[in-house]
């Protein structure tokens, strides 16, 4: 029987252990190495920042639902992206409710800081920003969407070449606040519903940004003016603003019960043979002679543009539905010549503060112009197609739309 002493026992044991544990150091090495051979890398591309500043608002516009929203793309590479698709998804996975490319994207596309008309907006350079503008109508028959997640695809520098990727937007749930209704801001008619939702330049498309941020209070303004007489040009063009041109002098109306948030008349209005003025006006006076109501629940009605000595009300005062408050005028900066410029916001400021949606009560649809080019041009607005006329109730009035309160 071999006998060893403690001390060659206890050597042994620690030697026995260290072999154990260096194998078993070296098995899970060689795991690791396999799984990481296993296992490859996920490719990721810096590319571009999605926002959608505001709340999607559904608004019955012309007798359809339209949703209406912005997607704001800020290019965070070092080399210029270009946008090739947009599609709007409602979160449940159900197919596109929308989908925008080629020219009918470009078209949408606003590029702020940049001309008006700059030439392939799509192409966003780096560190600048792209705004698309929608205004989409929905089918009939589709529930009103509550979230959306909209799915933008984009072309990035790739070497010597481009690849093509995806970027998706986050959830984004759409307003659950109805558009308020509204009593008309002028009597009568007939009136022209002056703008276009895709105009660049045109009021849904204009962003301010005082106080540190963006902000669209046209988003669904509206100029008012009475139809001009077929074939005289007399929006553009004309020789001269006479009373009653453009409905220069109507009265104005309070859309509802309300109190008189703010009331200026220290403007006069463009000389009779002008269409714009001579020299650019600055912000604060764009407006002209203005009024704004609060109706309450965080909506101000703005009124612009008016008649210089023509505003009935100060500030404070309380005003009753369809009371008249001032006249149509043409103060301040204006490319038309008189009208009267309308819109609800969310603060009682004429440029700090997002553009709200309305509808007004009852309105009697008369017809359209083809289109805000034809109506520029003293062309002639059509009758709508049979079944197409008569009163209409919480409608917001289409482009271009003929119609009389």
């Amino acid at each position: 029987m071999f006998n060893a002493r403690p001390e060659v026992l206890l050597h042994t044991s620690a030697a026995l252990a260290m072999i154990c544990m260096l194998g078993f150091a070296a098995a899970i090495a060689s795991s690791s190495v396999s799984h990481a051979q296993a296992v490859m890398r996920e490719r990721l591309d810096q590319s571009v920042e999605l926002w959608v500043p505001v709340a999607p608002a559904v608004v019955n516009i012309g007798g359809v639902r339209h949703l209406v929203h912005e997607l704001h793309v800020t290019n965070m590479r070092r080399e210029a992206v270009t946008l090739g698709r947009v599609r709007v998804f409602t979160v449940d996975g159900a197919g596109p409710l929308a989908t925008f490319e080629g020219a009918e994207l470009a078209g949408r596309i606003g590029r702020p800081g940049l001309p008006p008309r700059s030439v392939n907006p799509e192409v966003v350079g780096p560190g600048l920003r792209a705004v698309v503008y929608f205004w989409t109508p929905l089918s009939p028959e589709a529930p009103g969407p509550e979230s959306l997640s909209l799915h933008l695809d984009l072309s990035i520098p790739d070497g010597n070449g481009r690849r093509d990727v995806q970027v998706r937007s986050p959830a984004t749930a759409v307003s659950n606040m109805t558009a308020i209704a509204i009593d008309p801001p002028l009597a009568g008619g007939p009136w022209v519903a002056i703008y276009s939702p895709l105009l660049v330049g045109g009021h849904r498309t204009a962003l301010y940004t005082l106080d540190g941020r963006a902000r669209i209070p046209g988003r669904f303004a509206i100029d008012w003016i009475r139809p001009p007489r077929e074939g005289n040009g007399r929006v553009e063009g004309r020789a001269g603003v006479q009373a009653g041109d453009n409905g220069f002098g109507t009265d104005v109306l309070a859309v509802g019960d309300a109190r008189v948030a703010t009331a200026i008349d220290d403007m006069p209005d463009l000389p009779p043979d002008a269409l714009s003025p001579l020299q650019p006006v600055p912000l604060e006076r764009a407006s002209g002679n203005y009024i704004a109501l609060d109706l309450g629940g965080g909506r101000f009605a703005f009124y612009e543009h008016l008649r210089q000595g023509s505003v009935k009300v100060r500030t404070g005062d309380l005003v009753t539905r369809g009371q008249p408050i001032a006249q149509l005028g043409s103060s301040g900066s204006t490319s038309i010549g008189p009208h009267l410029h309308f819109h609800v916001t969310d603060a009682n400021s004429t440029l700090a503060a997002e553009g709200m949606p309305f509808v007004f009560r009852q309105l009697e649809h008369l017809g359209a112009y083809e289109s805000l080019d034809a109506l520029l041009a003293g062309g002639p607005w059509t009758p709508p197609t049979v079944g197409g006329a008569g009163v209409r109730r919480l409608e917001h009035p289409e482009s271009v739309a003929v119609v009389r309160f």
